[in-house]
């Protein structure tokens, strides 16, 4: 802001004929209160009095009060712990959890239950009604053909072992 553009005029004027026209304001607003007074004599009966009052020497004590309530930290009682356990606005949140994790973990159980040994067995069972049994034959003797290849294979590690003077064996082949 420039210096030279500021007006020498007073910001808090009280306006050319404000003292001319304060008489004519006042009586209107007494008129106006007198026949409030005569059209609602109830309303005009209320007290009028402050409701909003400082108590003595609050501001004086005011920054103490706050340093303390800074500094001390607050220790909750094991009543107090009670009593936030059943305010809705906590215990709501602890009880849906509780709820859902109750329902996941039942789902889990019956999907356990559902895929047991046993409706496995009746699940192969079922499908092998379908097979024929010649596949079912070839399969089988094929199994042993590599059973028996397998227990060839061990054989010649074993022996390996032995020719080597390998003698602590702690696997079974």
């Amino acid at each position: 802001m420039n210096p030279q553009n500021i007006n020498n005029k007073n910001p808090f004027g009280t306006g050319a004929d404000y003292f001319e026209s304060f008489q004519a304001k006042l009586s209107g607003r007494i008129e106006e209160y007198e026949e409030l007074k005569t059209e609602a004599p109830f309303l005009s009966n209320i007290p009028k009095y402050n409701p909003f009052e400082v108590p003595a020497h609050y501001f004086d004590e005011l920054p103490t009060l706050i340093r303390e309530k800074c500094a001390a930290p607050e220790r909750t009682s094991a009543f107090e712990w009670l009593k936030m356990l059943f305010r809705p606005n906590f215990a709501v949140p602890v009880l849906t959890v509780i709820v859902i994790a109750f329902a996941g973990i039942r789902s889990l159980e019956q999907k356990t239950e559902s895929s047991s040994p046993m409706a496995e067995e009746i699940n192969v069972e079922e499908q092998l009604q379908d097979i024929d049994e010649t596949t079912i034959i070839e399969a089988l003797a094929s199994a042993s053909v590599n059973e028996s290849e397998a227990g060839d294979e061990n054989e010649n590690i074993k022996e390996y072992l032995l020719d080597n003077h390998i003698e602590d064996i702690n696997t079974e082949l």
